[in-house]
């Protein structure tokens, strides 16, 4: 999964978006939290990452589950 830094600092899912990118595990939240505490985004995107961006980012890494039946 490759997470880029678009503009006005927001961070973004996707495997072709432009900019400097960092690779993680797919669906992995004990990659992204090991890369979160390592600091590891801000290192990988050569800019500063907000703690809030993260924890924005951290719920739309690990898709929902499956849809609800009737």
């Amino acid at each position: 999964m490759r997470v880029t830094r678009g503009s006005e600092a927001s961070l973004s899912l996707g495997r072709t978006l432009p900019g400097r990118g960092a690779w993680l595990c797919k669906g992995s939240l004990g990659c992204f939290d090991a890369a979160a505490r390592r600091r590891a985004f801000a290192k990988a995107l050569r800019a500063e990452v907000d703690a809030g961006a993260l924890k924005r980012l951290r719920t739309d890494f690990v898709p929902s589950g499956p849809p609800a039946r009737d």
